[in-house]
């Protein structure tokens, strides 16, 4: 799922560049496809710039390579313009790098690759058009569960129909959010939120307070409802967003263990710090604005909590909880100073 950005010039086409940077580590490669004048070379400059490189960086068309030091490694900045489709990757040394742990490789006119990409990457193409410049940017990462796994974990995890519906909503939701970010130039990894959204609650049966077939409208054969009631054996005392998180964890899919793992409620005490990843942020926030599949206010969900849950029944856990709430406003007042959207018109 690309996140699509529009700049009107150089200056934010550099911006987002640096945005970028923040989400580099060495052993990533970024694939730039675009024609010529298309804001690539000005957009690489941002990544330079957002990792610390004071140089003048210029596209390298004669010598193919430019190599500069970066914390932990070098960026290698490729342009492989004068290159035949899929030819001449050793000679080059493009090869080598895209497998070094400790490099990040930028690779302008990535469509002479001839696909022969790394495992782990992210694309950016670039058009130019009457005004201004569409760049859109997709994460392809081994981290990250594609959307096509959500229903094959939905059935592994034998997740009940309603908390499926939530998890849609809360989907939806983000995808709100997100997408009011990105219309104001802030960088949103799209591909890891959607799938962290829409799998955050898929182990939630097994911490249900209690597990009543009336409850339930859908139908329980045996084999269900005898996995229902192993899952709640096997992990019981334990946080369905703990569970999730060690479940995808082990699967190496880290990211998305991770970002899932943080809407646990209390993560707002315990790591608040953690949660101002925009994608963090931006699905503790929805899911505390979902109840069931519907888009209600905090104050609703919140009283929605205390009735159902007994949050408030005793006077340590009403104090902890209590402070979840104020924190929860105030990520809310955070989230929203960046983008034109109104909280009050979420649907």
């Amino acid at each position: 799922m690309p996140s699509i950005y529009q700049t009107k010039s150089s200056e934010e086409t550099i911006e987002l560049g640096m945005q970028l940077a923040k989400h580099l580590q060495p052993g990533i490669s970024v694939l730039l496809f675009g024609d010529l004048g298309s804001g690539k070379t000005q957009f690489v400059k941002g990544i330079a710039k957002g990792l610390g490189i004071t140089e003048n960086i210029k596209s390298p068309t004669f010598a193919y390579l430019n190599k500069y030091p970066v914390e932990g490694g070098n960026l290698y900045h490729f342009d492989l313009y004068r290159l035949k489709h899929g030819e001449g990757f050793e000679s080059i040394g493009l090869e080598e790098t895209m497998h070094d742990p400790h490099a990040i490789n930028i690779i302008e006119w990535a469509d002479r690759m001839a696909g022969r990409h790394p495992e782990a990457y992210i694309r950016i193409d670039f058009r130019s058009l009457a005004d201004h410049h569409e760049i859109a940017i997709h994460f392809e990462d081994p981290e990250i569960v594609p959307e096509a796994l959500v229903e094959k974990y939905y059935e592994d995890w034998a997740t009940p129909m309603h908390v499926r519906s939530h998890c849609r909503a809360v989907k939806d939701l983000c995808f709100q959010i997100g997408q009011a970010y990105i219309e104001n130039n802030v960088l949103i990894n799209l591909d890891l939120l959607n799938t962290a959204a829409l799998l955050h609650d898929v182990t939630r049966i097994c911490d249900f307070t209690e597990l009543d077939r009336n409850k339930f409208h859908e139908e329980i054969t045996e084999e269900k409802w005898n996995k229902w009631v192993d899952l709640r054996n096997r992990y019981q005392g334990l946080h369905h967003a703990d569970i999730a998180y060690k479940a995808f964890l082990d699967e190496g899919y880290a990211k998305t263990a991770e970002v899932i793992r943080l809407h646990n409620s209390l993560s707002i005490l315990e790591e608040p710090e953690k949660l101002e990843d925009f994608e963090a942020g931006i699905l503790f926030y929805a899911d505390k604005r979902v109840k069931h599949d519907e888009v209600v206010s905090l104050a609703e969900r919140f009283e929605d909590g205390r009735i159902r849950h007994g949050k408030y029944d005793e006077p340590k856990t009403r104090s902890k909880f209590e402070e979840v709430e104020k924190r929860t406003f105030k990520l809310e007042e955070k989230l929203f100073e960046l983008i034109n959207l109104n909280p009050d018109n979420l649907t």
